[in-house]
């Protein structure tokens, strides 16, 4: 049973009108004093019979009069039959609505062919549509953090193309927020009544029972100490109480596979089951590109997880890879099926060794120590070195060398060197430059130019102590310079723990090149002796990059070469120079977050694509040094980012170091439902909070109205009485 409600009471003052026809009635029915008139006496008898019938219709004509008098009355006093047990937060009348689409990751839930962000999206035009003419309302698209929303208007047309156009987002929702969000837009409508609708999956991870429930407050111009409202609330369950098991990837690790070969990897890949029953053999596939490297089979125990490892030869430089499930079933999430992934796989890099002081005796020979850390055994054969002394190498081809170390080199020809400045700044081909007995500051800043990172000035000599004697406590040894300034975070030296640090440190030098001012301004040293010249010095000239050592490779001016320090710094360098160190890939981001990006020394951030190509919006940000550029961006959907920089000089070109992907928040994985009665106790109990399966039960919230079924009756009474007046 329910309880009768009326919208505007003070209508019902109306019915005094009833009165009216009443009294004409009783009027018209007042009889004269009878007179007797033999002559017309038997004509009055026989009207007998016409008479019963006129006062039935005037009877008639009373009801309908009636009738039509008690309809216009009560249908303006718009009465509906509600619930019992169900209370109204505020006045009974019109009521300013909020509806609030949810709009997150989970809403996009297949069931056939209809995702659940669908069917809420025309619910919430079915409940647009019924809005009375006197109801403002404005409309929510719920994803991301709740932002404020647009006080309610009568501008249907507006909400009707925000709804149309709405699309569902990647993002995660707080569903709870969102209706906060709604209560305070409702405070500034002047209606009294409120309302909000909100239309989701009801997944448990987008609400916050323990929340206070949605409060709107007192319009603007309000009296002071005037309380805030409860609207009534109805939530519109797009699942139709359906329960919405789901599988999804939620994590992704990679490692190396010695087993398989230097670039053997595995993809350890970690499988949810948000359902109250296993799966078994479920399909698992490795993917890169447009080609499938490793399949397999997982069983997942109900509302747990489990690891599925795919290994794979991965091609070299750097490889985006995608783990992907394969199910048929006609209902799921589908974009949690897949996680990219981006691993930096090391590739073969060509070195020519130019040796300007070759020896017949080999541990006096320049190039003995860097062949030796570049030997097969040491790289695993990732680097294969080429060794020419000086004059076979000024006509020999360069095409083809990835890295070109320059050892002790007599300052050489103009020509050989534009050569190799074109290809360091087209090709993106390395240099490493260091020094030792044949070279003359004057002459190589000739010949070099710009491809120096710093002009060489002069040569210091910090002790005077040949080779044989540099051991044991020699006086001239100890007034040898150390390394005193390393840039740790550097890739050539990031291989070094806080143990190993004192081996690279306690390296002796004896002789060195002190170097220049840099007029451009875009070197930058890595390594300083304890005295502050530049020991290793890096610059970047067109696409390439260019490191110069300032002492010798080989224990002629210093005993860093025989020390194991020696080995990772040259490996690392031949590396960096050619573009292919082995790095670990960035960490990824979640869909949503804001991931910052600082552009390498020399450049600036210039676009970052989307996994679609397309741009997205940059911020630029405060840098940490003035040389630098500094930008955030937001991620808006799971996939690979490309970062694009524009260099000094040169066109723009990818940037790989900071490509990142972006992947989903693994709570949207999760549609386990949140409990109804607690929802309703959270939203202020079922007198003011109910839950729907369509927007037709959204009506409920204000009761079954009868205001229209009473002016039919009133139009029908109107036309009964017209047709009986004019017989």
């Amino acid at each position: 049973m329910g309880r009768l409600v009326f919208a505007h009471p003070a209508y019902l003052w109306g019915l005094l009108a009833l009165a009216l026809p009443i009294l004409v009635h009783l009027f018209n029915r007042r009889r004269p004093r009878p007179l007797e008139f033999g002559a017309i006496e038997f004509v009055l008898r026989s009207q007998q019979r016409r008479v019963r019938r006129l006062r039935l219709r005037q009877i008639l004509l009373l009801a309908l009069r009636c009738l039509l008098i008690a309809g216009v009355a009560l249908a303006l006093a718009r009465p509906s039959i509600e619930p019992r047990g169900a209370q109204a937060a505020v006045s009974r009348g019109p009521q300013a609505t909020a509806l609030v689409v949810d709009a997150s990751l989970s809403m996009r839930y297949r069931q056939g062919s209809q995702t659940l962000f669908a069917r809420a999206r025309n619910e919430a035009l079915a409940a647009l549509d019924r809005l009375g003419g006197d109801e403002p309302a404005t409309v929510a698209l719920c994803a991301g953090n709740p932002s404020p929303l647009p006080p309610p208007t009568f501008d249907r047309v507006a909400m009707r193309n925000v709804l149309e156009n709405a699309r569902a987002t990647y993002l995660g929702s707080d569903l709870t927020g969102c209706m906060a969000a709604a209560a305070r837009a409702l405070g500034e409508s002047p209606v009294a009544g409120k309302r909000i609708i909100a239309f989701t999956d009801l997944a448990a991870h987008s609400i916050r029972l323990d929340a206070p429930p949605p409060l709107v407050p007192p319009p603007p111009g309000a009296p002071p100490g005037a309380q805030p409202v409860r609207p009534n609330v109805v939530v519109v369950d797009a699942a139709q109480r359906n329960d919405l098991p789901n599988a999804a990837v939620v994590a992704t690790a990679v490692q190396p596979a010695p087993s398989l070969g230097p670039r053997g990897y595995e993809v350890i890949a970690t499988i949810a089951n948000y359902s109250a029953a296993p799966v078994s053999g479920l399909p698992v596939g490795l993917r890169i590109g447009q080609q499938t490297l490793a399949k397999g089979f997982v069983d997942v125990p109900p509302r747990g997880t489990a690891k599925k490892t795919l290994a794979a030869v991965l091609p070299a430089g750097t490889v985006a890879g995608r783990v992907e499930l394969s199910r048929a079933d006609r209902e799921g999430l589908d974009e949690d099926d897949a996680q990219d992934f981006t691993v930096e796989v090391p590739r073969d890099v060509k070195v020519l060794v130019i040796d300007g002081s070759p020896s017949a005796l080999r541990t006096r020979d320049e190039a003995f120590f860097v062949e030796a850390a570049l030997a097969p055994a040491r790289t695993g054969g990732r680097i294969a070195p080429t060794v020419l002394d000086a004059e076979a190498a000024i006509n020999a081809s360069l095409e083809g060398y990835d890295v070109v170390l320059l050892l002790d080199v007599i300052a050489p020809p103009k020509s050989f060197t534009e050569k190799l400045r074109s290809l360091v700044v087209h090709r993106g081909v390395g240099v490493f430059i260091s020094l030792g007995d044949h070279v003359e500051p004057d002459a190589y800043n000739e010949a070099f130019g710009d491809l120096l990172p710093r002009p060489l000035h002069l040569l210091k000599t910090a002790g005077d102590s040949a080779p044989e004697q540099r051991k044991g406590d020699n006086p001239a040894a100890d007034q040898a310079a150390r390394f005193g300034v390393v840039d740790w975070s550097h890739p050539l030296f990031r291989v070094f723990s806080a143990a190993d640090r004192e081996g690279l440190l306690a390296a002796r030098t004896f002789k060195y090149a002190l170097l220049k001012p840099d007029p451009s301004g875009g070197s930058r040293a890595l390594l300083s002796y304890d005295d502050g010249a530049p020991a290793l010095v890096e610059g970047q000239l067109g696409q390439g990059r260019v490191l110069l050592y300032t002492s010798t490779v080989s224990h002629a001016w210093t005993d860093w070469p025989v020390r194991v320090s020696f080995l990772p710094v040259l490996q690392q360098s031949v590396s960096w120079l050619a573009g292919a160190l082995e790095e670990k890939a960035p960490p990824p981001s979640q869909v949503g977050n804001e991931r910052p990006l600082i552009a390498p020394p020399g450049t600036r951030i210039a676009a970052v694509l989307e996994p679609d190509g397309t741009a997205v919006p940059i911020r630029r940000e405060k840098a940490p040094t003035q040389s630098q550029d500094a930008v955030s961006v937001q991620a808006l959907q799971p996939g690979l980012y490309r970062v694009q920089v524009q260099p000094g000089v040169g066109a723009v070109r990818d940037e790989p170091a900071l490509g990142f992907v972006a992947r989903l928040d693994p709570k949207e994985s999760d549609l386990r439902r949140v409990d109804e009665a607690e929802l309703k106790a959270q939203l202020g109990g079922a007198g003011s909070a109910q839950v729907a399966s369509t927007a037709q039960a959204a009506e409920g919230a204000r009761g079954t109205p009868l205001w229209g079924t009473l002016l039919l009756i009133g139009v029908l009474a109107l036309l009964g009485e017209g047709a009986m007046t004019r017989r």
